[in-house]
């Protein structure tokens, strides 16, 4: 029995039928010429397209989820290595608590052993918020002039100890002096950390040796922050996961005083040692240092030639027996062999046409912008800021006389100077009320550190009367 087979109509047929209202092959309908195929599938689409659309707004939504969730669970595990506010907010590095079974050369220097307090500063204990009943308290910002190990004494601690013999034994110097930073470092170290402190008035240092920017490096110059950042308020991640952002400026080195100094280990004693070699040894030695870790592809009588020029003159600094006597820092030899292998006209610099000609108003537009931003941001607060202008080692004639037989090195100095007196000029344009410390210090001996050009216990002195005398006309008004 064969199956029954239902013939198709022909179009003809459908058309015929005028009272239906579609045709059996859906072409047309029986009144007008509407096409019937997609009036069925619209809803079809729709629900596709509304289905489609839910599953890429949940997708969104769950990678939002899950992404807020790993940045946060990445800023939790941040925080057991990172340390806590206000420590991570102002030192991009963990303080070195220097250790004397590290340190031999240094057992001269028993101050260096003292540790930092537990905001990472060369300090005492300080509170955040400021005491009962205490006295003026000012915030000390800068960097390495304010903190250096080296020297016994420190500039606050000095100020604040001249507060105490005036009759104001509960005046506070809060040091917040930190390596190897500059003024953009500055501005957020005062903005995130110093303002919480509730200062009486803001002291800030600028070296004239190397705080310079460059153009286009001033403030709010750039189209955008950087993702990561030593200044964590500078930047992205430092504004929303401030431990991930410490964590990676570690890991990754981005700090300045990682960048700039070379991991030579246990350098200082080394270079403690070789200070300490009978004379016919000690250039020889320093030579075979600066070879290995430094300038391979020089040949060692070309490194000696650098520093064994003038006799003994470079060691003057550091092997005279006396207790004065300076360490022999890594990157101070890194430096000077630069200065006479590189060809730059940097180096080549003697006179101030020649600085001038390097020097461009963009460096110090650049440089006076981050410096007003800070006295703009204390005056938006009522807070007053004193900028003391730190002059380059030239105003010293024992370290002009020292550096005489390596030019090449000096001139920094030289540039130094010019972009100094160029900066004064710019800032007497200003509201910035500025102390230009060159006059305390122009022909005074044995004020700066023949070696690093940083002040001794004698040039923290002379600061620290000028700094005391300034902020005591504050506290007065």
């Amino acid at each position: 029995m064969r199956p029954s087979i239902v013939p198709l109509r022909s179009h003809a047929c459908c058309a015929s039928q005028m009272g239906r209202t579609k045709s059996i092959c859906g072409r047309f309908s029986g009144r007008r010429g509407r096409p019937a195929g997609p009036s069925r599938t619209r809803p079809i689409l729709r629900r596709a397209m509304t289905e489609n659309g839910r599953k890429r707004i949940y997708a969104i939504v769950f990678g939002l989820i899950l992404t807020g969730i790993t940045l946060a669970g990445l800023e939790l595990l941040a925080s057991l290595e990172a340390p806590s506010w206000p420590a991570r907010a102002l030192r991009s590095t963990l303080p070195v608590n220097v250790q004397s079974t590290d340190f031999t050369g240094l057992a001269d220097k028993p101050w260096i052993f003292e540790p930092f307090n537990s905001w990472g500063m060369r300090d005492k204990e300080r509170s955040v918020a400021k005491p009962a009943g205490s006295g003026f308290r000012t915030v000390f910002i800068g960097d390495s002039y304010l903190e250096f190990q080296l020297t016994r004494l420190t500039l606050p601690g000095e100020v604040e100890r001249r507060f105490v013999e005036a009759g104001q034994p509960k005046a506070e110097m809060i040091n917040l002096g930190i390596s190897a930073t500059g003024p953009r470092s500055y501005y957020y170290r005062m903005r995130d950390v110093a303002f919480a402190l509730s200062p009486d008035a803001l002291a800030v240092f600028f070296f004239s040796g190397n705080d310079f920017l460059f153009d286009g490096q001033g403030y709010r110059q750039g189209m955008l922050p950087s993702v990561v950042d030593e200044a964590p308020g500078g930047s992205i991640l430092g504004n929303i996961m401030p431990n991930a952002n410490w964590v990676l400026v570690n890991r990754l080195r981005l700090s300045e005083m990682l960048t700039t100094n070379k991991p030579v280990p246990q350098e200082f004693d080394t270079l403690a040692k070789i200070a300490r070699l009978p004379p016919e040894e000690r250039t020889p030695a320093l030579a075979r240092h600066v070879k290995r870790y430094y300038y391979p592809d020089l040949s060692e009588p070309q490194i000696v030639a650098i520093f064994d020029r003038d006799g003994d003159a470079f060691w003057q600094a550091y092997a005279s027996g006396k207790a004065d006597d300076e360490s022999l820092q890594g990157w101070l030899l890194d430096l000077m062999t630069k200065a006479e292998v590189e060809k730059s006209p940097y180096f080549e610099v003697t006179t101030r046409e020649q600085a001038a000609r390097l020097v461009r108003e963009g460096d110090i537009q650049a440089t006076l912008s981050w410096l007003t931003a800070m006295d703009r941001a204390a005056r938006e607060r009522g807070v007053p800021l004193v900028l003391f202008i730190v002059p380059p080692g030239s105003v010293d004639p024992d370290y002009v006389d020292y550096w005489k037989p390596w030019p090449r090195f000096y001139a920094f100095n030289v540039i130094a100077d010019y972009r100094q007196d160029r900066l004064l000029e710019a800032l007497s344009k200003t509201s910035v009320r500025y102390v230009d410390l060159r006059k305390d210090f122009a022909g005074v001996r044995g004020a700066y550190r023949r070696s690093d050009a940083h002040w001794t216990d004698k040039g923290v002195e002379i600061a620290a009367n000028r700094v005391f005398q300034e902020l005591r006309r504050l506290e007065r008004r």
